[in-house]
């Protein structure tokens, strides 16, 4: 018994000197992962998620109330601008519905003045917002208003020309719908096809969804199809409302996570009014929609398709950056383990501008010193580091 307990000591006292003399070789040592830090170009951007959309769709309505024909197209379908895409026939008149018809045709009669006068209206503001987009552009040169307010006057112009365009369409659905009208005090069963309305592609595009297929009555103003051209897209991405500050229109675009190539866009327009939006942790949040275009669109990017969308706001070449995995704050300093001679030293550092994986040293550390990643609990200074 006696000469197991002393095999046993000796054991242990082999073991501890056997330690002691390890340490003393190896000094210690802990393992640590490292990085030299460089100057490299810093890089800011806000981050989020959107979904693309056409820039411009339409919705062709029945210009006329009466019996649609059965709708031949198909959605992905191309038309071409003023191509028939339905028609519309007169409903049968009787005796009993002659009174009606000619209430109708007063109507429309007044829907006509109205469109006209809507003309004159779209007209007069179209004239109002190119003195103001021209007397902006004078200003612009002359460095009194900014860039900003040169854009919204613009789009107010280009929204004035598009109501104008707008009036002018109503007013032709106005007129189509008068002589609809008319000819309804007349119309036969034999001539309702000869005397049936089409409605016509307003624009160059492909037929993106049909709402109206089958033949029956409807009212004029029924939505029957909507056309797009789906190669004219845009990402829609809303941001939290004190991030949208920070963007201006022109700032690059990385478009990433839509499933194909890293795509390249710019800001096209921060919209000036922000909506509430409820987070998925349930917090209620301001957020700002941010417009952007393609440089180039893939054939594979559809309407409606999800993507990641980096948008930068600060680019600064040559500048002295840290990963943010070597940093740390304690009482409001920040700090990093430096490695000189494998020996750790804990240095404070004066941080600047931070990105989403470093961030610029201002003081503390220079180009070409090596430092701790991810350090550990047996990272202290002192401390020297396995190689």
């Amino acid at each position: 018994m006696f000469s197991r307990k002393r095999l046993i000591y000796s054991l242990i006292a082999i073991l501890v000197v056997s330690y002691i003399v390890y340490s003393l070789v190896s000094g210690n040592r802990v393992d640590a992962t490292t990085t030299v830090i460089q100057k490299s170009t810093l890089t800011v951007s806000i981050r989020n998620e959107g979904r693309t959309r056409l820039l411009e769709s339409y919705v062709v309505t029945s210009p006329v109330s009466g019996e649609l024909k059965r709708v031949a197209l198909q959605v992905g379908d191309p038309v071409v601008r003023g191509g028939m895409v339905f028609q519309v026939l007169p409903p049968e008149s009787s005796n009993q519905e002659e009174s009606i018809q000619q209430a109708n045709v007063q109507a429309a009669n007044a829907q006509v003045e109205l469109a006209a006068t809507a003309i004159e209206e779209a007209e007069d503001n179209q004239a109002q917002a190119r003195t103001i987009l021209k007397r902006q552009e004078a200003l612009k040169a002359d460095g009194i208003v900014t860039e900003e307010q040169l854009e919204q006057a613009t789009i107010a112009a280009a929204s004035a020309d598009r109501n104008l365009e707008s009036a002018k369409l109503s007013l032709q659905a106005a007129e189509a719908e008068l002589t609809a009208a008319k000819t309804r005090l007349t119309t036969s069963s034999q001539a309702r096809e000869a005397m049936s309305t089409a409605a016509y592609a307003p624009t160059d595009g492909n037929v993106l969804r049909i709402f109206e297929r089958s033949q029956r009555m409807i009212a004029a103003g029924t939505p029957v199809l909507e056309i797009g051209n789906a190669r004219s897209l845009e990402l829609v991405v809303d941001v939290l409302s004190e991030d949208a500050v920070q963007i201006k229109p022109g700032n690059p675009v990385d478009v990433t996570g839509w499933g194909g190539e890293s795509l390249k866009g710019k800001v096209r327009l921060v919209e000036p009014s922000a909506f509430t939006k409820i987070s998925a942790l349930g917090v209620e949040e301001q957020r700002v929609n941010v417009l952007i275009d393609f440089d180039s669109i893939p054939e594979s990017l559809g309407v409606g398709y999800r993507a990641e969308a980096a948008i930068i706001i600060q680019e600064a070449p040559e500048t002295l950056t840290v990963p943010v995995s070597a940093i740390f704050q304690e009482s409001g300093t920040w700090f990093t383990f430096a490695v000189v001679d494998d020996m750790v030293e804990k240095r404070a550092i004066e941080i600047g501008t931070r990105a989403a994986d470093k961030v610029e040293v201002m003081s503390g550390l220079v180009e070409g010193d090596e430092v701790v990643l991810f350090p550990s609990a047996s990272i202290v200074s002192g401390a020297k580091i396995k190689r």
